[in-house]
Order: structure tokens, then sequence, then C-alpha cells
């Protein structure tokens, strides 16, 4: 027993020759304690060997054993002996029980774990407490929360850990508004919340987006002098970054005197989920003075990159990665996947994907979601068809990625045959994303009439998004008449949304409905409205160079300004002229030039342009869908300076080539 408390496994296996040697080999007792000692040193095969050999076994001998094969991840093994143990009329005690009870939820035979309850009820020994808890992790594993309700409210005595028990299932089973009343009820029984049920607490606010509750929480925090203990800290972090308060969220990390990699990764993840990049990276540069990343740093950091379309940084997280061994991670390998297609590198994203050698069903769906946003859909099928056919089934997610590939490249046969399959063949009922699918494919192939019936028959309430992918398509297949129809819904729905009123008079503009035009404009005018400004960016030598519609003040405006005035003259010069294609909210003629010059992604593209070698893509983002007149203007660039411009809006990827877009002019 000494021995077993220091972990000397070499002095042990003397010792154990030594009882052999002198003939105590065969005692109850000694036995019991060499299985111990062998199950707690991970020699469990040991341990086995030791058991079977015993002349007489008592209780313990098979308490020790079942426990040992469980808490050494042998659970089939630990229900077998349990079996045994009951079949060969040996008498059980809660120990036996409270040994079994973990294998049960591992095993192969959880079932069993009804078994044990029965017995425990019909001896008794559920009376215990140590036994109530095991049976409410028990079925809290098992994710029976109401189980788990039940064995709570019919205990005779909780403490603690009976009430974090049950305040963690509610959290597994998403019953999160439970548990609010729950943590409240646990006070008024003068039961005194520990770091456990604090943090299982605010794993559920954070799970609910909780923030009144989870301050409440907080404030109890303070108020013990707990607020400071790092697993209460770093789920305070989490509970305030799911909740979108990331200032709370940095106060706390920056209170924490002692912080693990939890910590800065839970703030790290919550700056690149919020879409503030730049705050993720200086964080992640912090961290790598003082704790080494490990992999769900990388994970978090990645999306950063993403969101920037910083290829650079990305491929600097790629090689950390591979230096540390975290490819194998497969959210690693799956958020460098993702990171590639949204930088614009879809060959390399490819490459990394054929690469990985446990694809797992997001894997896939990354990959074909990348062709989708790329304009590629006959290889998103393609691959989707290869996901299916290594075993992979489709899930929703897959299935809105399938589809929104076939409508961006107008594969409206395609579209229909999984939409169709999704019922059909795998019993998923589509969700208001998948008809938003359907609906942008059928305005993409033109066939605005059915998609407007479509809208009207579908089981689910259409959502402004649905409307106006029809109004999308409207404008592109210039039917006025039913854009004005389509209209009316979108305002009466989302009637502060200006981007809306802007798309309706471009309509007109592109009509050349000049009363339409100017009466809309009065409208929104009237009200207080204005476009929203838009924003783009471009790195260049490492560095994010951001540009704001009609913001002139880079150190390089002059010769961007030179640069589109002279591609604003080419492009009269051959006929193109956007006045009389496009309208301005709130702008009048005078102002009218000078604005769309402007364009936020007009300006990072000239940028581009000016700074980079030829031969080297242009890589721009924009944070809203890329306009008309800049989307005209990418592609004149394309074919006046023989560039590649790779542009990603909120919506696609355009890549401009030889004066075209893999777009085809739809998005």
């Amino acid at each position: 027993k000494c021995i077993t408390g220091l972990s000397g496994v070499m002095d042990g296996l003397v010792v154990h020759g030594y009882l052999v040697k002198y003939g105590f080999g065969a005692q109850c007792a000694v036995c019991n304690a060499l299985i111990s000692f062998y199950a707690k040193s991970n020699r469990i095969e040991d341990a086995l060997m030791v058991f079977d050999e015993m002349p007489q076994r008592d209780i313990i001998s098979w308490n020790s054993i079942i426990g040992g094969c469980a808490s050494n991840g042998l659970y089939d093994k630990a229900v077998e002996l349990f079996v045994r143990m009951w079949l060969e009329g040996q008498e059980l005690d809660s120990t036996t029980l409270l040994s079994v009870m973990p294998a049960c939820v591992q095993s192969h035979y959880s079932f069993i774990g009804g078994v044990v309850h029965g017995y425990s009820v019909r001896t008794g020994l559920i009376s215990e407490t140590s036994l109530g808890n095991a049976l409410l992790d028990m079925y809290s594993n098992c994710s029976d929360w109401r189980s788990t309700n039940k064995i709570f409210r019919n205990m005779e005595q909780k403490n603690v850990v009976s009430w974090t028990a049950m305040i963690t299932s509610y959290t597994r089973a998403g019953h999160f508004d439970k548990v609010a009343g729950l943590f409240q009820e646990m006070g008024l029984e003068g039961i005194r919340p520990d770091v456990f049920a604090i943090t299982s607490a605010l794993d559920a606010f954070a799970g609910n987006e909780s923030l009144k509750h989870g301050k409440s929480v907080h404030g109890y925090a303070i108020r013990n002098g707990i607020e400071e203990v790092l697993p209460v800290a770093n789920a305070l972090m989490e509970m305030y970054v799911k909740c979108g308060y990331m200032e709370e969220a940095r106060f706390i990390f920056d209170h924490v005197t002692k912080k693990d990699t939890i910590s800065w990764n839970t703030l790290i993840g919550g700056y690149s989920r919020s879409n503030l990049a730049n705050e993720a990276f200086t964080l992640f540069n912090e961290m790598l003075l003082q704790l080494r990343p490990n992999a769900v740093t990388m994970a978090c950091i990645l999306p950063a990159a993403a969101s920037l379309s910083s290829l650079e940084r990305g491929r600097e997280m790629h090689a950390y990665a591979v230096r540390r061994g975290y490819l194998e991670d497969n959210f690693v390998a799956n958020a460098l996947v993702d990171m590639y297609v949204k930088c614009g590198a879809l060959l390399l994203a490819r490459r990394l994907f054929d690469m990985l050698t446990n694809k797992n069903l997001i894997s896939w769906t990354i990959m074909i979601a990348g062709y989708g946003m790329h304009g590629r859909g006959r290889d998103a099928i393609a691959l989707f068809e290869q996901m299916k056919g290594s075993g992979i089934q489709p899930d929703a997610g897959s299935f809105s990625a399938i589809l929104y590939a076939c409508s961006h490249s107008g594969l409206r046969d395609e579209g229909w045959r999984f939409f169709n399959a999704m019922r059909n063949e795998h019993r998923i009922e589509p969700k208001l994303k998948h008809y938003a699918c359907m609906v942008d494919l059928l305005c993409h192939t033109g066939n605005l009439k059915e998609a407007y019936e479509f809208i009207e028959t579908m089981p689910i309430e259409p959502d402004s998004s649905i409307w106006v992918s029809l109004l999308r398509g409207c404008r592109i297949h210039r039917n006025v008449k039913l854009a004005e129809k389509v209209a009316e819904m979108v305002f009466e729905l989302e009637p502060e949304n200006t981007g809306y009123y802007v798309l309706l008079a471009n309509i007109y503009a592109e009509a050349e409905r000049w009363e339409a035009v100017r009466k809309l404009k009065n409208k929104v005018g009237g009200r207080g409205l204005r476009e929203n400004t838009g924003c783009s960016w471009i790195e260049v030598r490492g560095k994010a160079h951001i540009f704001f519609a009609e913001n002139r003040n880079h150190p390089q405006g002059m010769r961007i300004a030179e640069f589109l005035d002279d591609v604003a003259r080419r492009m009269q010069e051959e006929g193109h002229d956007p006045k009389k294609k496009y309208a301005l909210m709130g702008a009048d003629d005078a102002v009218h030039d000078e604005a769309l010059c402007g364009h936020s992604s007009k300006l990072a593209v000239a940028f581009g342009v000016l700074n980079l070698s030829q031969g080297r893509p242009i890589r721009v983002t924009k944070n809203s869908r890329v306009c008309s007149h800049c989307h005209e203007a990418a592609k004149f660039i394309s074919k006046m300076c023989g560039r590649e411009i790779i542009l990603r809006d909120s919506n696609r990827f355009h890549h401009f080539e030889e004066g075209r877009c893999s777009c085809r002019g739809y998005w």
C-alpha cells in the first residue's frame, strides 16, 4: 500500500516477487493489495492476472478489479466482471455500484446502468448520498435529464455535488432556462455553491447567452472572493464572450494573475468570433511570449486569419501547426482548410484537404462550401458524391453547402435533385436556409415566376432574406414590376434597412425610371435614412490597408485617385457610363462622379495594382456585397492592367481575369 501511494512500480514488482517466494502470494488480503497496486500503476493486465489466479475472492477483490478496469478504460471488461460477480452470488455493496457506474456510461452495455439503479432501490442503497450522486452523474452523461431530475427530487439528503450534477445535467440537455431557477433554489436550501457549481451554471448561461443570470453568478463570485479562481475566471470569460461582451471578458482576463491556455484560448477565440481579428492576433502574439499555444489555440486563431483574408498570416499559422504536430487534430486541420478557402487560395485548400487522413463530415462540408463560394458548382457536386461514396452521410449543413454551390453556379436541375433528396432519401426536413438557396438558384437561372410561387407555397414563413434573394434576381433580370411587388414585402419586414432601398433604386436606375428613383430618394431621405458605409481591405507586405467609401486620407490617396480617374476616363471611352445605370441614395449629381470613384472596393483594388508586382494576384476583401459599379470597374481593371483580381464580398468570391468574372454577372 505504501508503494502504491508512491507510484514505485519497480519496487512493487520486487515486493510481489518476495510475497510469492515466501508463500504469501495466495492470501486474499495480499492479492487485494496487489490488484489495487497494479490498477493504480496502469498495469491492469497484471491486476487481472492476480485476480484470475486467486483461490478465494471477497467483495474487496471484486470491487478493486471492477474499479481498476473502469479507471483504466476497460469499460466493457468492468461491466462483464460486475455481471459475473452478480451471477456467482457475491453480495454487492455501494462501492461495487459506485465502481461499475462510470463503466456503464462508456461501455456497450449501458442498459446495465438501469439494472444498477433498480438494485440500489430494492436494497435501499440509493439512500446513500454518494450513490445518489453517482446515479445523477451516470444519467447526466447518458443525456437522460428526466431520470436525473427524478432521482434528484427523491434524494433524502443532497449536498453541493448533487446540485452541481443536476445543473450539469440540464446544461448538457440544453435546458439552460432551468439552471437559473435551480441555482437560486440551491441558495434557498442553504447549500453554498462551490467552484464546480459556479462553473457549471456559467456554462449554462453561456450556452443560453443569458447575460442577466451570468452577471448574477459573477456578483456571487465577487462577494465570495472567488472571481479570480482560475476555473471561475475562465468560465466567466466564456460566458461574456458567448454573450458578445468582449470588454467585460478582457477585464476579467487582465485581472487574472496566473492564466492558463484555456484563459488565452477563450479570449482569442472570442475576438475571432466577434470579427476582431487584429485584437485576436495581438493577443496571440502576447501569448507566444508567455505560454506555448496548443492545438485549440490554433483552431481559435485561424478564423481570424480567414476573416482578414490574410494569406500570409494563415501560412505562418500553418507552418507553426506543422512544427508542433497539430495537423493530426481535426479541429486544426479543418480550420486550416477553411482559412485557405476564405483567403481565396482554393488550390492550397484542396491540396491540404486531400492530405487529411481522418476527414470528418465538417472537413467535407468546408471544402464543398469553398467550391460554392468560388462559383465551382460542378467540383462541389463531384466532392459531395465522393463524400457519400466514402461512407459519410450528409447532414443539414452539408446540404446547405451543396445547394449554395448549385445556386452560385446556376445548376438548376442539380439543385432540385439535392433539395428533393433531403426529404426523400435522407429524412432531413429543409430549413429556411435551404429554401433561401433554392430561391436564389431559381432567380439565378431566370425563373423569377417559379421562385415567387415557390416562396408562396413554402411550409414555413419566409423571412426578409428569402424575399431579398428574389429582389436581387429581379435586378439581374430587369423585372421592375415584380421587383416593386417584392420590395413591399421586404420593406414591411425590415423597414430600417437602407440597403434594400438602394437595391430598388438601382433597379429603377437600370430601367431609366428616374422619376421613381427621385421619389424613392425623397422617401428614404425624409425618414433620415442613409446608405451604410462599407469598407474593404487588402494585405500588402504583411500590413493590412483598410479603405472606406469616399475616404481619401490614405498616404497614397493622390496616386489612387489619379489611377481611378484614368480608369473612369477609359471606361467612358469604351461606352461604360455608371451614372446611367446606378443610383446613389442621398447623392446629387454634383458629387455622383466623385462618389463612384471613391467606393472602397475600387480604392483597395487600385492600391493593389499600384503596390503589388505584376503576376501577383490582387486579393481584396469587402465587408458587404460588392456594388454593381465596383464589379464593372474590377472587370475593366483586370483587362486593362492584365491582372488577376480576387474579390471576396459578404456573399461569395469574384475571380476577375481578362475582363470576365467567375460569377458571370450574378451575385
